[in-house]
């Protein structure tokens, strides 16, 4: 008697000899039970586990679709902030993305990671700017994007929780407001994408979403955090590995 993981190799198969179109979902669970002649629970035991592992990606009530193949990796965050006509960007491979769908704007409560990095009190509300971003014309984004800023500089800089903030943007914004540059910091980690995530990125629950935080300073005062969300196996990070002083060429020791 074929396995649940039997049937979904033989899925796997399927959807890559293109059986099924991309855009439409494949066939519900009792179609498919018939086609590959196995118990009902276990085909779909074969369809959850091709959803977690990021193969086909479920929209609930309007079936389960085939995920567009992920792009060839995307090298970013190379230790460099840049600039063009519009303002500030840190992606050099994405420089040319826009939004997706309408951003927006609210008050709430960041994660708890987030209110350390702010320096707020846990469970103290921000503002929160959310933005979703892909290459231009995508009709899904690729990336999410969520900007948390402490409340007394927004009662500061009010324009910070509109949802016009000019040319530059809140960069700008924060810069010509203290009159001085922003510098920047990242870290990049790693988690299981949240139903949200999968939902708006289309990936499965097993898919792990690439996270960087970036924290945004104006001498030691944290202006900003902001946290961009990206599937984990259609990115990669790139950097230049510079020598500390301890590993200098040529070596002291080399005897010659």
């Amino acid at each position: 008697m074929a396995s649940y993981r039997d049937v979904a190799e033989r899925i796997r198969r399927d959807v890559e000899a293109g059986l099924w179109p991309a855009d439409k979902p494949i066939p519900g669970i009792d179609r498919l039970r018939v086609k590959y002649e196995v118990a009902r629970e276990t085909a779909h035991r074969a369809v959850k586990h091709l959803v977690a592992e990021g193969l086909l990606y479920s929209e609930g009530r309007r079936g389960t679709f085939i995920r567009p193949p992920a792009p060839a990796p995307i090298l970013i965050r190379d230790r460099a902030a840049y600039r063009d006509e519009i303002g500030y960007f840190f992606d050099l491979g994405a420089q040319d993305w826009r939004g997706v769908g309408t951003p927006t704007q609210e008050v709430g409560v960041p994660p708890a990671d987030v209110a350390d990095i702010l320096g707020v009190v846990r469970g103290e509300r921000v503002m929160i700017r959310d933005r979703a971003v892909g290459p231009p014309d995508a009709e899904r984004p690729l990336q999410l994007a969520t900007s948390y800023l402490p409340m007394p500089l927004v009662g500061q800089l009010s324009v910070l929780g509109a949802a016009q903030t000019g040319h530059g943007g809140i960069y700008d914004r924060i810069e010509e407001h203290f009159d001085a540059a922003i510098e920047w910091e990242e870290t990049v980690s790693s988690r299981p994408a949240n139903d949200a995530e999968q939902v708006t990125l289309r990936i499965g629950a097993g898919l792990p979403v690439l996270v960087v935080t970036r924290t945004s300073r104006v001498g030691e005062q944290v202006v900003e955090v902001n946290q961009t969300r990206m599937p984990a196996d259609g990115f990669a990070v790139s950097y230049k590995v510079p020598r500390d002083e301890s590993a200098r060429w040529p070596r002291e020791d080399r005897g010659d």
